[in-house]
């Protein structure tokens, strides 16, 4: 299902790769979620970390903003930090499907 998706969003960073040399993982794994979710710069979301436990991630970003151990404490931050900002807030299931907008 999500192959097609993979391959458009590696063509999309293959364009247009960073300056400092070669892609890292992470860098493709964001990328990747990106186009998979279809998230916008200005929405703040809360999914599974690869580590365990969640990230509170705002849209484009490469990195998370934290990383929480319980999904519970990063809804409270990120519900906490969408507001100061005035974005939009998405929290997500295990499985990659949206839980609540």
């Amino acid at each position: 299902m999500f192959k097609g998706v993979i391959k458009v969003a590696r063509r999309r960073i293959i364009k247009n790769p960073p300056k400092r040399g070669n892609l890292t993982k992470s860098e493709i794994q964001h990328a990747v979620e990106a186009v998979v979710y279809g998230l916008n710069k200005d929405t703040h979301y809360i999914i599974q970390s690869d580590k365990g436990g969640w990230d509170v991630k705002r849209g484009g970003a490469t990195k998370s903003l934290r990383h929480f151990s319980t999904k519970g404490e990063a809804v409270k931050y990120g519900r906490e930090v969408s507001q100061n900002q005035k974005t939009e807030f998405v929290i997500f299931h295990k499985n990659g499907r949206i839980q609540e907008y």
